[in-house]
Parts: structure tokens; sequence; C-alpha cells
């Protein structure tokens, strides 16, 4: 598939559904952490792997080490969500969540898997729910990298064609801050822009 098949309109609603799938989430974190927080304006283009290594390089610090979720989910619409958090702020989730001042690193995972658990389902559920399907979330996998080592081989073999949706979640009082990615790919890709032409239908209809 050719980005250009996927028209500046199908970006256009694309970015409107995910601001309004993202501003969810955000009320429902400033619940959990009862705290006042922003998320930024989503970044999307169709890319491959090579440009989403190029965005992350310049995205997220390489000599860093953070908490990396990644959550599949599938059915109708399908790909990958990725949570990403640096040591530091996943530490400081962790003690603002739970209270501990000095937070294990059991207590950190769980807090992180929490806050990613939120943020895939409210984000993924509410961009489905405009485009009126439901989808099926795996269990998610947490595990410590480098900025360098986010997209590893199994990644870069499993897509190819992709659509990038990236924003930056920030909880500034609470120095908690954490990358969102949602990833899909080749036959989801076509099915995501057929679900954006049926809800552009019931837009101009």
């Amino acid at each position: 598939m050719q980005e250009s098949e996927f028209s500046a309109d199908h970006l256009d609603v694309l970015k409107e559904l995910m601001n309004i799938a993202m501003g969810n989430a955000t009320a429902s974190i400033a619940d959990l952490l009862q705290a006042f927080g922003t998320m930024h304006i989503p970044y999307i283009s169709v890319s491959d792997m090579n440009g989403l290594k190029s965005f992350i390089e310049e995205t997220i610090p390489s000599n860093q080490h953070y908490y990396v979720t990644k959550q599949l989910f599938g059915g109708m619409f399908g790909g990958e969500f990725i949570f990403v958090m640096t040591d530091k702020s996943a530490a400081n989730l962790g003690n603002y969540l739970y209270d501990i001042t000095t937070p294990e690193e059991e207590d950190i995972l769980d807090a992180v898997i929490e806050l990613t658990n939120i943020l895939s389902a409210t984000i993924i559920s509410r961009l489905t729910e405009e485009l009126n399907i439901k989808v099926q979330f795996f269990v998610p996998s947490t595990e410590v990298m480098s900025g360098n080592a986010l997209i590893g081989v199994e990644e870069t073999l499993n897509y190819h064609k992709i659509i990038i949706v990236s924003t930056q979640m920030v909880f500034q009082s609470q120095n908690v801050s954490g990358y969102i990615f949602i990833l899909t790919k080749g036959e989801m890709i076509e099915r995501l822009r057929t679900l954006i032409d049926q809800k552009l239908e019931e837009l101009y209809a």
C-alpha cells in the first residue's frame, strides 16, 4: 500500500479520533493519580520500520533506560500498543501511586503495567468505539531496556508498511511522563482505511 492511498482526509480523521481517545485517557489517568496531566497532540504518519527508528532516535534519548510495555490488540482492527517511561519516571510513578519512598522493582512494574492497561484500554477502546468495532486485548509484557534497543529484530521482521501514532503523556507535578506508540501494519492499515471511509460517509451523510 502506498502512502498516497491513505489520504490527508484519512489522516485528519484518524488524528481527530485519536485526540478524542487520548483526551479520555488523560482524564482516566488523572483520576488514578488524582493529578492534572496533559497529552500532546498525536503525531501520525504512514511509514516503515526505518521511519519509525528515525522517529524514535529523534524523540527518545538513547542514553537512558526505559520501562517498555507492549500490548497486542486484535479483531476487525489490530496492532500493538507500546508505552515507554524512563526508569526515573517509572520510580516516581511507583512512589506516588503506592506512597512508597523507595519502591521495589515489583512495585514499579505493577505501577507501570497498571498505567499502561488504563492507557491502552481507554485509547484503543474509544478509537474502536468511534469506528463501530470491538477489539480483543492480549496480556502485556514489560521489560527495561536502553533507548537504542526499543525497536528490535522481532519488530523489524513483523512490521513493514506501518502507521505510527505517537504522543507524550505528562504529569509535571508528579514528575511522571511517558511516550505512547500505536503501530498497525499491512492488512490492518487497509481495514483502518475502510473503517475511516465508513466514518467519513457517516459524517457527510
